[in-house]
This record gives structure tokens, sequence and C-alpha cells, in this order.
């Protein structure tokens, strides 16, 4: 199996982290190798934070070179853009649709947010998803399902892994009382990816 890179990025507080995460568990139990970096900008004050998940069957090393993530994930439009070249040419974006102004454009009288963010997208990434991540989590009633509702739509893309790794995964990395609602929203995700 080739190693799959994934890059996962957004603002500090969404998830990013315990995504990098969740995929780590579905990969090791699906019995392949992993290695993750995690770094976290201002992680706490809304800062960015981008997240490198390898995984395949021997994995030599954590960090994704510019060019060579297979997937990005981002959850918000600023964020995907900002690391859309680590995307190797034909790979695939899976981007929420959703703004958070940056902080220093918050200190800025007058700043706008990046104007035609979606068209500059499309462009740069050939290969799209748009995921209504944010509405599917306000349908399940828990805006926090956002990271697994990406996860889901992910997760019909990525080979190797099957829906019972990672749901290991999810039972893994959340509590009890959490599981059930977190692998609904993961369901409600993968079955958006697959329409999508």
């Amino acid at each position: 199996m080739e190693i799959t890179n994934i890059m996962l990025s957004g603002v500090g507080g969404q998830g990013i982290l315990t995504s990098g995460r969740i995929i780590a568990l579905a990969a090791m139990d699906a019995g392949l190798d992993v290695k993750m970096s995690e770094v976290h900008g201002m992680s706490q004050r809304g800062g960015n934070v981008d997240t490198h998940v390898r995984i395949g069957e021997e994995v030599p090393s954590s960090l994704i070179p510019v060019g060579g993530a297979h997937f990005l994930v981002s959850f918000e439009k600023l964020e995907a853009l900002r690391y859309l070249n680590y995307l190797r040419p034909d790979g695939t974006a899976f981007v929420a649709r959703h703004e958070i102004p940056p902080l220093t454009q918050n200190l800025k009288k007058n700043a706008g947010y990046v104007v035609d963010i979606d068209a500059k997208l499309e462009a740069k990434a050939p290969k799209l998803v748009w995921v209504d991540a944010f509405e599917l989590a306000k349908e399940l009633g828990d805006p926090r399902m956002v990271n697994v509702i990406l996860l889901g739509a992910l997760s019909n893309a990525i080979k190797g892994l099957s829906a019972k790794n990672w749901e290991a995964a999810i039972r893994q990395r959340f509590k009890k009382k959490a599981q059930e609602a977190c692998l609904e929203a993961f369901r409600r995700g993968s079955a958006y990816g697959r329409a999508a």
C-alpha cells in the first residue's frame, strides 16, 4: 500500500488535533503504520492549526512535503487556501463551508474576509469537495460534531480503512456518553461525502 498523506487545517478549537488522532487510531486498527505531526500556532487563541497524518505499510517520517498531500481536510475556507500548496496536483480537498475571520483581521478596522474565496479555492483545487459540515452539525444539535462529519466525508476516499476501523477509532477516542452521537455524525458525513 502506498503511503497516504492527509493534511488537516483549521482554527484552534475546531477539533483538528482530535481528528488527526482519530485517523491515526483507525489506521492502527487496520494494522497500518502511522506517523503524525501537529502544529498548534496559537491554537488556544483562534490561531491556525495544522496536523500531518501519514499512513501506510511503513511510514518513514511524520511531515508531509509541500505538494505531497493526497487529501487536504480544512475546517475553514481561509485555512484551506493557506494550505492548498500541500495538496498534490491530483489530490482532493474536503473543505467546510465556513468562514472565520483571522485574529489579525479582527484587529484592523474595515478589514474584510478574502474576496471571492470560493472561486479562488475552486480554481486552485480542481478536486474540491465542499462539505456543509456546520449545517449538518446544527441538524444533529451539536456544533462540535463538525470534525467528525468532515472525517466521515473523507473516509470514503481513503483506501485501506473500513467503516469498522473508523468506528473502533471513534469509540476509542470519545467517552462512552458521546460515542453514539459521534458515530451518527460520522455516518452523516460519510453519506454526504458519497453523494458529493
